[in-house]
């Protein structure tokens, strides 16, 4: 999936993200924070780093439902990156 979505166009990626936002749960995790909250961020999982400092507190990165779907092998996406930076792509 990772590689598929470097052949999107850039309108089949932003509806693809969208659908993925629905799904995310980024937002409940313990390591979320208001300053991230307040950027509105998500999808670390295909975004990257978060712009605000977390700490970690917990990673709930693998019972998200995005995972079986874009294959998700790596956890704390908001501090370690995306996957496809931590897979090197």
């Amino acid at each position: 999936m990772l590689q598929n979505m470097t052949k999107m166009t850039d309108a089949e990626r932003t509806m693809m993200m969208d659908k993925n936002k629905a799904l995310c749960i980024c937002g409940r995790c313990p390591t979320y924070n208001d300053c991230a909250k307040g950027k509105m961020e998500l999808l670390y999982c295909a975004t990257g780093k978060s712009a605000c400092t977390l700490i970690r507190n917990a990673c709930i990165c693998p019972t998200c439902p995005i995972i079986p779907m874009i294959e998700l092998k790596h956890a704390y996406y908001c501090n370690n990156g995306s996957e496809r930076e931590l897979r090197k792509m």
